[in-house]
């Protein structure tokens, strides 16, 4: 792609933004309450979670976002899983509920609760919120993952806590291992690859883009215990790095 053209898209977007933010809370707004709604009638959130993936490919869309998935042969019809992901932007979210196809539960931090009609939605479909300050709810809310994949939905984790800034993984927390070892589901580890160019941590500039994700085969977690987690935490790690363009 050409500099001029580059420089054109820059300045359409620029005058674009307000315009694609203020869409994207009418339709969160819209959907979070059908969502609500229709909770009522589907306590395991399994046919709401569709609106979730409208919700994902319309914003994706509204803002020159395509996603591509590589590998999806990896993925058992059926199989719960512990979905480990790299994680570079929020748009990483809306490309995972979007276009893998599982039904995905996703483990949120418990600030995104007070959100008002989002907080309530993404809660009435089924994903676990966790309040990292208070270790007890901590755990209640892992229980709750653990509850969530016994009934065949796959819990997804992004194991560095946090976005990163320049795209290195960051240290991986324990939490979604915990999980893995106890449920004896298996891990699938996905490389996510774009998304940071798109809407890096702590910019509001969105811009057009690709995001790939890379799925991985899954990783059996059979022979790992509590003792040895860090042993299968470096595994899964090593598996998303070797993927990351460096």
């Amino acid at each position: 792609m050409s500099k001029a053209l580059n420089a054109l898209i820059e300045i359409l977007f620029f005058f674009y933004r307000p315009i694609f933010y203020l869409l994207v809370i009418i339709d969160t707004t819209i959907l979070g309450i059908i969502t609500i709604t229709l909770s009522f009638f589907d306590p395991t959130g399994n046919t709401i979670h569709y609106i979730g993936v409208f919700w994902s490919r319309l914003n994706l869309f509204l803002s020159g976002v395509r996603v591509r998935v590589h590998n999806r042969e990896y993925i058992k019809k059926d199989q719960p899983y512990i979905v480990m992901m790299n994680h570079q932007s929020h748009y990483d979210v809306w490309a995972a509920i979007g276009y893998i196809p599982l039904q995905l539960r996703w483990v949120m931090k418990m600030e995104l609760r007070r959100i008002p009609i989002f907080g309530l939605g993404c809660e009435r479909m089924g994903h676990i919120y966790i309040d990292r300050g208070d270790s007890h709810q901590a755990r209640e809310s892992l229980k709750a993952a653990g509850e969530k994949i016994r009934n065949g939905a796959s819990v997804v984790f992004f194991p560095e806590g946090t976005r990163s800034l320049d795209g290195k993984l960051l240290p991986f927390k324990k939490g979604g291992f915990v999980i893995a070892i106890e449920s004896r589901v298996p891990i699938l580890p996905i490389t996510g690859l774009g998304s940071r160019a798109i809407l890096p941590k702590g910019s509001m500039a969105v811009r057009p883009g690709t995001i790939d994700l890379i799925i991985h085969p899954p990783i059996e977690v059979t022979g790992y215990t509590q003792e040895n987690k860090e042993e299968l935490m470096e595994r899964v790690r090593a598996v998303i790095q070797s993927k990351l363009v460096s």
